[in-house]
């Protein structure tokens, strides 16, 4: 029961924080363009974001007629399902769903997103949602290849496949300053991963006239939204604990929150990129660099990194 109660707890945490966190991006953007942004809703606007919720959920679900109704119905249930089971490995304070390749779970659920819009954009039926999907696909996989290469080497460094175990390595010696070049394509490479500005190709609003979720409405457009936001909360908490500061401390609360800024700050800063610098930006420039840092790393172990992995290794921390 207790159990329970947990997983309910941070489910509607989650969801809240989401719905926020949205409301902190549009005043964000609205004050850096000199203007005011949601402020009718409440004071201040604050409760946009539940207006904005009641108005989604009360609109009506249009679909193609030749769509594949049950998996046109069921991809977005499964994208929120697989955005929250990932908060589920996370070490709180009072952790109850422990997992020692903690790390491993949560790389499946991200990539298994790829599957997701593969399956919402040919249930569809729709030419538009093809053309999307293709960009996407292709955007991802290749980002993805990186994604694990900069975790191979992380798990390289501390020997352990378990976010626990990273992040209490962060209190000794932060990955951030130890492989700043590292901590920098990353970066990069978790706003291509979360389809965030400026390489928002999957909903290029010009060109594609939303992408891959265009015959999608109502409470089914709620649940893509919210998978995708829910992501870039995660990409934040997973960057802090791999590479700035253990979780019991304020300063990840602080970290955290300036990555969630950061999200917003290239929104509002950079121009999208064009498709084929995308592309060169990742086979050409990223993927060889993050490549030799793999092979640096085993060099980097060094006697003091060792002394550091032993010392929390005798920490009972399962």
């Amino acid at each position: 029961m207790m159990n329970l109660i947990n997983i309910i707890f941070i489910l509607m945490s989650t969801l809240l924080s989401i719905a926020f966190f949205t409301l902190m991006e549009r005043k964000m953007i609205s004050y850096s363009q000199t203007r005011k942004g949601p402020n009718k809703v409440y004071s201040m606007g604050i409760l946009q974001p539940i207006s904005d919720a009641i108005k989604l959920m009360g609109k009506e679900i249009n679909m193609n007629l030749k769509c594949n109704f049950s998996i046109y119905m069921i991809s977005p249930i499964s994208n929120i399902l697989c955005s929250m089971m990932m908060w589920m490995t996370l070490p709180f304070f009072y952790t109850f769903m422990f997992m020692k390749m903690s790390l491993m779970f949560l790389v499946s659920c991200m990539t298994f997103n790829t599957i997701l819009i593969m399956m919402m954009s040919w249930s569809s039926n729709s030419n538009y949602s093809m053309i999307g999907m293709m960009r996407t696909i292709a955007q991802t996989i290749s980002y993805e290849v990186n994604f694990m290469m900069i975790i191979l080497t992380i798990i390289n460094m501390t020997e352990q496949m378990n976010l626990n175990f990273m992040k209490k390595m962060q209190k000794y010696i932060p990955m951030m300053i130890m492989m700043n070049i590292l901590f920098l394509m990353w970066l990069i490479i978790i706003l291509a991963e979360t389809n965030r500005t400026p390489f928002d190709f999957s909903e290029g609003e010009s060109e594609l006239i939303s992408g891959f979720n265009i015959e999608f409405s109502s409470k089914s457009f709620m649940m893509i939204f919210l998978a995708e936001y829910s992501s870039i909360l995660m990409m934040s908490m997973m960057t802090v604990m791999m590479f700035m500061s253990d979780l019991k401390t304020m300063k990840f609360n602080l970290m955290y929150l300036l990555m969630c800024n950061f999200f917003i700050w290239t929104r509002t800063t950079l121009p999208r990129f064009r498709y084929d610098k995308l592309m060169k930006l990742n086979w050409k420039q990223i993927l060889p660099s993050v490549t030799i840092i793999f092979m640096i790393s085993f060099l980097m172990k060094t006697y003091y990194t060792k002394k550091i992995i032993n010392k929390i290794s005798e920490e009972n921390f399962y």
